[in-house]
């Protein structure tokens, strides 16, 4: 029983974000159901558009996380699982870390073989790209597909593989 309360369970926020959230380097949003975009640096510290990684892809999963996170972790073999099965057919994932600890996030991406953008600007909960989507809780997920368009969010385990599957297959 603990460990289907460890799956559903998610790691929130401990205070509240404000209602005007700090924007990324860029911000632009053309509709109620479209991403807003945004630039932030990749684990080797390069900036990475958003939008030129979800343009790769007939559909991209954006990934928020974290490596203190009991339930991201658990969850991540699924996600990676899920992106080896379907990355050949066009998915793509953009890990977006709300990591604060630069050495922890790099050592959980290697070590769970996440081997997609991941994204990060160290700052936790007051990750730019999270007070954009207006996360409190991880594991999160939005899907795009590549006009940056949502399509679904918070999706995990089967019910992540089942929509990526009825895009893709």
């Amino acid at each position: 029983m603990l460990a289907g309360w460890l799956i559903m369970s998610s790691c929130q926020q401990k205070k509240q974000q404000p209602a005007a959230p700090a924007a990324p380097q860029e911000q632009k949003q053309d509709t109620e159901n479209t991403i807003p975009t945004f630039t932030m640096n990749d684990i080797n510290g390069k900036p990475v558009a958003i939008q030129d990684e979800m343009a790769k892809n007939k559909l991209t999963i954006l990934d928020f996380w974290a490596s203190w996170c009991g339930p991201c972790m658990q969850e991540a073999p699924n996600v990676v699982a899920v992106y080896n099965d379907y990355q050949s057919k066009g998915l793509g994932i953009v890990g977006i870390s709300l990591d604060n600890d630069e050495a922890a996030w790099k050592e959980a991406v290697e070590q769970l073989h996440m081997n997609w953008t991941q994204l990060s600007d160290l700052k936790g909960w007051d990750s730019e790209a999270a007070r954009l989507f207006r996360v409190n809780s991880i594991p999160h997920t939005v899907i795009i597909n590549s006009k940056g368009e949502v399509l679904a969010e918070d999706l995990r385990g089967d019910e992540l593989r089942k929509f990526v599957a009825a895009q893709l297959d």
